[in-house]
């Protein structure tokens, strides 16, 4: 699997809020960039588990940009919607090559759209 792939399967499982996913992925120290705030995995888990999953969602526009043999940077579009509720958003998250695995170190969301 390339990159972008398994970046995409990592930021899949992400978006469906499987929070064990986050504790498996996510590093300890990692930073979530969100709308009006800045969160650290421990904060960004207690949301996800006071917040219902989407009832659908896209991701879009997929870029990867390897930054070097341990780091790369996921770019996309991301749309979802939960009941009435929509949201969208451009976002990022930059991971770390660490054992042989993918670890995700920031996540950044700006929103485009939100109804």
């Amino acid at each position: 699997m390339t990159s972008i792939e398994t970046l995409e399967a990592v930021e899949r499982r992400l978006s469906s809020g499987d929070i064990d996913c986050y504790r498996e992925v996510c590093d300890p120290g990692s930073v979530f960039i969100m709308p009006g705030m800045v969160a650290t995995l421990t904060e960004a888990i207690a949301g996800l588990e006071q917040t219902p999953p989407w009832d659908e969602f896209e991701l879009s526009r997929l870029r990867c940009i390897e930054l070097s043999d341990t780091a790369a940077a996921l770019s996309y579009h991301f749309s979802g919607r939960r009941g009435e509720q929509t949201y969208e958003a451009d976002m990022v998250s930059t991971y770390a090559r660490r054992h042989g695995r993918w670890t995700l170190m920031i996540h950044q969301q700006t929103p485009s759209s939100v109804s």
